[in-house]
């Protein structure tokens, strides 16, 4: 069992059930960052046309709770673990939750760095070109107010 000063970070992929209105995305991202502020968890939230990637960092238990109500919420499907694994310091560490709507190719060109054809919904260590087109995104299109 981890400590529960240890760092995880989960990236998982999701369907909007229905695709999110910007006022709607407003709302979640409000509630995310009050949540994630009072929890210690920071991260990265990518959105487009329906689809959600996003990359949550943080402590144990309160990353496993976060997960597992997202699982249940109503308003996603297809929820899929991409990575969860223990991790040295954090990628976003001033970010509540940052956020970015991405194009259709951008959410592609990320995702297309996993290897979901031959493990579907999981990859135990995603590779370093995805942390870096994640940074980049974070570094130029992302915002967390």
């Amino acid at each position: 069992m981890p400590s529960s000063t240890s760092l995880f970070r989960l990236v998982y992929q999701s369907q909007a059930t229905p695709p999110f209105t910007a006022a709607t995305l407003q709302a979640l991202l409000r509630n995310a960052r009050t949540h994630n502020q009072a929890h210690h968890l920071t991260g990265l939230l990518l959105y487009v046309e329906g689809q959600f990637l996003q990359v949550i960092e943080g402590p144990e238990p309160a990353l496993s709770k976060l997960y597992n109500q997202i699982r249940q919420d109503s308003r996603h499907t297809e929820v899929g673990t991409i990575s969860y694994e223990p991790i040295p310091a954090r990628a976003f560490p001033d970010w509540r939750m940052g956020y970015a709507l991405v194009s259709p190719a951008e959410l592609k060109q990320a995702t297309g760095f996993l290897p979901l054809a031959q493990s579907p919904g999981f990859a135990a260590h995603p590779p370093a070109e995805l942390w870096e087109l994640l940074r980049g995104f974070a570094q130029g299109v992302a915002v967390d107010e």
